[in-house]
């Protein structure tokens, strides 16, 4: 597989009570791709065939870029299993730059009746939802306080998910954004959710913030739960 273009689309699905995001990625033969994503009146988004949306996150121009002193960041490309860590730095919006140690700790397939609570649309249902397990320590200057936990789902049909937020409360996985005040030397233990469309399997987690950024990823054994 070659990351070597993304295109990202986003739009709202599921239903009134939660909302998901999808980020497609170009076939190893470096193709083009396009991605729709329905939303809750049953219209979609998409982004055309040959097309490339500009990301919503951007990563620092060198890879030295938001470095703090004593704080070494992870190869680019790095292959690594759950529970390692890697030290990462990104830009979550223009004025911020983030420095995280994360460490994806447990995967997770669950059953779509996890989520009968929730008026689900039918590509929904036909999804497989995943569980994903990390901890995170800011490393940085940067107060990353709601900030969204930059970790991508890569499926088999080599296509970016973007975790889902709920507007309700979902104790079995909160799948939220770093908590308040989350200061350099804060830890948070977090848990994402992700819908992996027309029963799609998880292949690996990827922390991949911009297109010319060759994606840290995690591998690992997952866990059927329920």
């Amino acid at each position: 597989m070659h990351n070597d273009r993304v295109t990202r689309s986003t739009g709202t699905t599921l239903a009134a009570a939660l909302v998901a995001a999808a980020v497609a990625l170009s076939g190893c033969g470096g193709g083009s791709s396009s991605s729709s994503t329905p939303a809750a009146d049953g219209s979609s988004t998409s982004t055309p065939a040959g097309t490339s949306a500009t990301p919503q996150q951007s990563a620092p121009s060198s890879s030295s870029a938001g470095v703090v002193d004593g704080v070494k960041l992870t190869a680019q490309g790095s292959k690594l299993k759950v529970g390692a860590s890697a030290t990462v730095s990104w830009q979550p919006n223009q004025k911020k730059t983030g420095v995280i140690k994360v460490s994806v700790t447990k995967l997770e397939k669950v059953p779509i009746s996890t989520f009968s609570d929730f008026r689900l649309t039918g590509a929904v249902r036909r999804s497989t939802p995943y569980f994903v397990h990390a901890t995170v320590v800011n490393r940085g200057k940067s107060d990353l306080s709601h900030v969204p936990v930059p970790l991508y789902l890569l499926d088999g049909r080599n296509t970016l998910l973007q975790s889902s937020t709920f507007q309700a409360l979902f104790p079995p996985c909160p799948s939220r954004p770093l908590p308040a005040k989350f200061t350099r030397g804060k830890k948070a233990t977090v848990c994402l959710v992700y819908f992996a469309p027309n029963h799609g399997k998880l292949v690996a987690i990827s922390f991949r913030p911009t297109e010319d950024f060759d994606a840290i990823t995690w591998t690992g054994p997952i866990a059927k739960k329920g």
